[in-house]
């Protein structure tokens, strides 16, 4: 029998959370934040910006966003997926603020970390820093932990450094907007590091039988991002806004107020769609692999969707720009 990694969160005290999805988090809480603050004080200077930003990003009462998450992972498998991620949003919140062209090149830089062949290359771009030497390590402790699914994994993670924030199109549709914005929230990285960190293995008819769903809670965590964080990108200065509340308001000529009520909505029946392909899932035999996924993927976006609506980050952005 599979062993319980995590306990129930009572969501019914917080009036801003308005799904239906599940919320765990990690009994090892304590480990997750020791490998959270290990990737930020490797990946940032002391006192700097992007040290300040991360510090604030884990100043949640509520609970650390990757306990929150991802609570049915191997512990040891998630402190590497902790690190990998916190160490892509410290660089998110540095290169979306670069010119489109320099943001692209740095992402380049830091690919060079996935593959042996640069380890010589000292190249550290404009913002990459030590970044680049930390993924390095990350990698190598990867492949040691687990080398028969690590290498398909990192393929992945290079996928994604490759075609983050890549598209130059000012997007016009929620349609249109939707298909790059989920690869873009990291969901295709942290759907298949999920796999790896809970050791589940579907080969690939189940993961054919699966995709419609994965996608689908794919588009729900990405749009709830969209909705929480506007209260801090609106703010931010950038030649990019990736976000769906002003591409609604431009869509349908809407004020910030009925795009965000839109958005609300719109996210709700995307949820109500993973709810039904669940239990379409659930109409037949499923493999014990498969129903772990399907709960993976639930606390993932539920637990996304939760630390979003509770942190200070989305809610109190003022705070992070020292404007109160």
């Amino acid at each position: 029998m599979v062993p319980i990694h995590s306990i129930p969160v009572d969501t019914s005290r917080i009036p801003s959370y308005f799904s239906y999805l599940p919320v765990r988090i990690h009994k090892e809480v304590a480990a997750i934040d020791a490998a959270t603050m290990d990737a930020i004080e490797r990946c940032t200077a002391p006192g700097s910006k992007e040290y300040k930003q991360a510090i604030y990003r884990h100043s949640n009462p509520f609970g650390n966003p990757y306990a929150l998450c991802h609570g049915e992972c191997n512990i040891e498998k998630l402190k590497y997926f902790v690190k990998i991620i916190e160490l892509i949003w410290i660089d998110d919140d540095v290169t979306e603020e670069l010119a489109h062209v320099d943001a692209l090149e740095d992402h380049e830089v830091l690919r060079q970390g996935l593959h042996h062949k640069y380890d010589s290359n000292m190249n550290t771009g404009k913002t990459v820093g030590s970044k680049k030497a930390f993924l390095r390590e990350v990698r190598d402790g990867m492949l040691t932990l687990d080398p028969v699914d690590t290498p398909a994994l990192v393929m992945t993670l290079d996928h994604y450094l490759q075609e983050y924030d890549s598209s130059e199109e000012d997007f016009q549709t929620l349609e249109e907007y939707l298909p790059y914005r989920i690869p873009n929230a990291g969901y295709r990285v942290c759907a298949h590091f999920t796999r790896w960190a809970m050791d589940i293995h579907l080969d690939d008819t189940g993961l054919e039988a699966v995709h419609e769903f994965e996608w689908t809670l794919g588009g729900v965590l990405a749009l709830t991002n969209d909705y929480f964080s506007w209260r801090k990108e609106k703010w931010q200065t950038t030649d990019r806004i990736r976000n769906a509340v002003p591409l609604l308001m431009r869509q349908y000529s809407l004020k910030e107020k009925q795009a965000k009520l839109l958005l609300k909505g719109i996210i709700v029946e995307e949820e109500e769609r993973a709810k039904a392909l669940r239990m379409k899932l659930e109409s037949r035999e499923l493999s014990n692999n498969m129903k772990r996924y399907i709960e993976g993927l639930e606390l993932y976006a539920g637990g996304n969707s939760y630390w979003s609506a509770t942190c200070p980050r989305y809610n109190s952005p003022q705070e992070e720009f020292g404007t109160l």
